[in-house]
């Protein structure tokens, strides 16, 4: 397995729902600072790897992503031993029967399954209450559907990808810029709590007060029964998002990524949406910064078995790179003037 899988397979396997992602928060910081000066944090727990400039008082671009996923979360324990749950995020409702569970307990993890169709309880295999609380099990506590890393052909399936692709991504971008000397301040890094309406975005964007914003993830791909294959197919290359719920892109910034790829020989697709992501807080608090989605297809996602194409992932990295290694402080200015 290469080290970008390596990666990939460790981040998504982690255990970290909204507001409680520490797993993924600490590999992040492991990672991100062997290629950085600093890593600095929110006070949510957001995570970022600064690389500094020599400038002072330069420009600062922010490159965010999220690290949390959805998940379910304890809400009673019956007195058959048995959990009642709410859902924390968005989740494919139509997978949770009979799925298997990883439950996050104050000592470790337990294991559990999801019974029942309509009122939908987690099993835990014990036959009272005491039993379920001798486990360490409490309300509070968070669960995520089981779902093992695999590549499969050209793709790769797990839990959490729609998650923890863009934290790879960010991850990778600095290791491949780690040599650079640039004219501005580079934050790269994820947040906390997207799933739950891109609180983290806020807090992170108050952190740093970029000039400018790159927002790398996953977008839904259409589903292989659909007829209509014309918006976000795995495969074909990286999203240029011209439209999503929360954010208008910079018209500057699409026109520069969409010529980056012609130039490089890049796979891409036009993309829209009707869901948002960071970008919807980064572009418009403060004075507002020119914003940027970085984007691939995602198919089945939040179930177990999220699917994305390996190609499109390199596609949208290496776009990114270039992207990053072109900019400084006089396009960064061109970019904010651009709607004028």
């Amino acid at each position: 397995m290469s080290e970008t899988l390596k990666i990939l397979n460790t981040l998504t396997q982690a255990i970290s729902i909204s507001g409680d992602e520490k797993n993924v928060g600490k590999c992040m910081a492991q990672y991100l600072d062997p290629y950085c000066d600093e890593i600095v944090y929110d006070n949510l727990g957001s995570v970022f790897g600064v690389k500094k400039s020599k400038k002072e008082n330069a420009k600062r671009v922010l490159v965010i992503t999220h690290m949390d996923e959805s998940g379910l979360m304890i809400t009673k324990i019956n007195d058959n031993g048995s959990a009642e749950f709410i859902e924390i995020g968005k989740i494919n409702k139509q997978y949770l029967p009979g799925s298997r569970l990883r439950v996050k307990t104050k000592t470790g993890e337990v294991n559990a399954f999801v019974v029942g169709t309509e009122k939908m309880v987690i099993d835990f295999g014990t036959y009272s209450k005491e039993e379920t609380l001798a486990l360490g099990v409490f309300v509070g506590d968070s669960a995520v559907v089981d779902g093992a890393f695999v590549k499969v052909q050209k793709q790769c399936i797990s839990k959490a990808l729609e998650s923890r692709v863009g934290c790879l991504m960010a991850v990778e971008l600095l290791e491949a810029v780690k040599d650079k000397e640039f004219d501005f301040d580079l934050y790269v890094g994820a947040c906390v709590m997207e799933e739950v309406g891109q609180r983290g975005a806020t807090t992170a964007t108050g952190l740093v007060k970029p000039d400018l914003g790159v927002v790398l993830g996953c977008k839904k791909a259409k589903t292989l029964d659909e007829k209509d294959q014309s918006v976000g197919e795995l495969g074909k290359g990286l999203l240029v998002s011209f439209y999503d719920k929360g954010m208008m892109p910079n018209r500057g910034l699409l026109d520069a990524l969409v010529q980056i790829c012609k130039e490089e020989d890049i796979a891409y697709q036009h993309y829209y949406s009707m869901d948002l992501n960071e970008g919807a807080w980064v572009h418009k608090l403060f004075a507002g910064c020119p914003t940027l989605n970085v984007s691939i297809a995602i198919q089945n996602a939040y179930s177990a078995i999220e699917s994305m194409d390996l190609n499109d992932y390199d596609c949208a990295k290496k776009a990114l790179t270039v992207f990053v290694e072109h900019l400084n402080e006089e396009k960064i200015q061109e970019f904010k003037e651009s709607n004028r």
